[in-house]
């Protein structure tokens, strides 16, 4: 299959470390390409980041739409999610939804750790918006903004192991799932610092589920929710 990873915003940096992460975790016979805003904002730490964001992603799957079998969208307040979904009956996978989904297979609660004090009410309100907010335990959050939280990448682990074992002893979570991309292929080694807990990385999570799916042949309804746009906005 031939899967296209989308980081919504414009640092390269990040992309890199996404596609270095996709690659290694992919299938042999799955093809990984993997792209960033080509405008908007150089980091998303807001609902006007995400707004840009937003646009910029769905753009992009507008313009390869025909050329990918799957989509993720490796930004963890997942940015034109759902409007992407309506473009294209291919599976279009964003990394929050994801890891939230995965992370219910492998305990009763979890709980939500990202890296910026004011993303936190952004991500409840996307728990709440997918449906899940009776098995969320908390959103937790560390004081450093994204790039710190890539830059140092051993304190922004021994920070995350910290509050993912808080939201075990005082939260009641049995789940951590890390809150974003930049936190992508340090699962295991934050999940072994916090004491051995099960911590998800949505966009590893997001690939695996992108490979199986396209194997069992499922793709986006187009009943309801996620039904084609009646208008090509391109002629107006």
């Amino acid at each position: 299959m031939k899967l296209l990873v989308i980081n919504s915003n414009m640092n390269r940096e990040i992309t890199d470390k996404i596609r270095e992460v996709s690659r290694r975790l992919a299938n042999p016979g799955t093809t990984v390409d993997v792209i960033c805003a080509e405008w908007g904002v150089p980091v998303i730490e807001g609902n006007y980041d995400a707004a840009f964001a937003a646009l910029a992603t769905v753009d992009l799957v507008r313009r390869h739409e025909k050329n990918y079998d799957a989509f993720v969208i490796a930004c963890y307040c997942d940015p034109g999610l759902y409007a992407a979904r309506e473009l294209t009956n291919k599976p279009v996978y964003g990394i929050a939804q994801a890891s939230m989904l995965a992370a219910c297979s492998f305990g009763h609660r979890f709980s939500i750790l990202s890296p910026l004090n004011r993303f936190k009410p952004v991500i409840e309100s996307l728990v709440r918006y997918y449906g899940l907010e009776a098995l969320c335990a908390s959103v937790r959050t560390v004081d450093m903004d994204v790039k710190q939280s890539f830059d140092d990448l051993k304190a922004a682990n021994t920070a995350f192991a910290r509050e993912a074992r808080r939201a075990l002893e005082e939260d009641g979570a049995e789940v951590i799932c890390l809150g974003g991309a930049s936190f992508s292929g340090r699962d295991h080694a934050i999940g072994e610092e916090a004491g051995g807990v099960v911590c998800i990385d949505g966009l590893s999570v997001a690939i695996k589920q992108a490979e199986a799916y396209h194997c069992l042949g499922y793709t986006s309804s187009k009943v309801g929710l996620f039904e084609a746009p009646r208008v090509d906005r391109k002629s107006v």
